[in-house]
């Protein structure tokens, strides 16, 4: 049996019609894969900043003791050196819940592990302290963030 051209080219079509479709599957499949991937890496991130802020937080003799009296007491019952010193390591934390809290928006961050996130924040967010330096960091932050922080302290007071 003997094809015409016409027929040969509609094969021809019906054979690169099915060319694509696999490979726009084998797009969709590496998407996938690509976004797991950054996921993955973002949440490493994450972590390693979050270990990081603890590691420092343990390692030199006296900070810890800092860092507890000043959550507890807040900023006007520490010394100025003291105060200066809690302010940085209370923001190091703040900037890094504000970046978890982004990655979030942006998806990278899934709601599971968000809302781990949330719960360590409503956890230092009853410390007078903390509340003292996110107050006087709050106009450096983003506006969404600015947004989740009035929501979780109106949510902890009521």
């Amino acid at each position: 049996m003997k094809l015409t051209i016409t027929e040969v080219a509609e094969v021809a079509e019906v054979i690169a019609a099915i060319g694509v479709i696999i490979s726009l599957i084998y797009l969709g499949y590496e998407i996938r894969q690509n976004t797991v991937a950054v996921r993955s890496t973002a949440y490493q991130a994450i972590h390693d900043a979050e270990d990081q802020f603890w590691s420092d937080l343990i390692s030199q003799p006296g900070v810890a003791d800092l860092w507890r009296r000043g959550l507890d007491v807040g900023l006007e019952d520490l010394t100025a050196e003291e105060r200066a010193r809690f302010t940085v390591i209370a923001r190091r934390l703040i900037y890094l819940y504000q970046n978890v809290h982004y990655q979030n928006r942006k998806g990278v961050v899934d709601k599971e592990l968000w809302s781990a996130w949330v719960a360590s924040l409503d956890e230092f967010l009853a410390y007078r302290g903390f509340r003292d330096v996110l107050d006087e960091a709050r106009p450096h932050l983003s506006e969404p963030f600015n947004m989740l922080v009035t929501d979780r302290l109106n949510t902890l007071s009521g």
